[in-house]
């Protein structure tokens, strides 16, 4: 959920700002004169972001995943358990 605040509230309550992004992947946007300034993001979210779209900006990683995708609607899958059996992996 991302909530908004102004600049002055978030500096008196950023401790409590930090523990909602952590444990509950809050997000808040800050702001300034009530402009829009910045936002205040769990570390895991923002990574996880980072690599969305560093995977979409390359374009042979978004055809593999397209490819995949027909694959899937195809029904041309593996279970998991033959896969590892085929790779004799436990």
């Amino acid at each position: 959920m991302t909530k908004t605040l102004p600049l002055a509230e978030a500096k008196k309550k950023l401790s409590a700002i930090i523990k909602d992004v952590d444990e509950k992947y809050d997000r808040f946007t800050i702001t300034k004169n009530g402009v829009d300034k910045a936002i205040i993001m769990s570390t895991e979210e923002f990574e996880g972001l980072m690599e969305t779209l560093d995977i979409l900006s390359n374009r042979e990683e978004t055809r593999a995943i397209s490819r995949a995708k027909r694959e899937v609607r195809k029904g041309k899958t593996v279970a998991l358990k033959e896969f590892k059996e085929g790779l004799k992996v436990k």
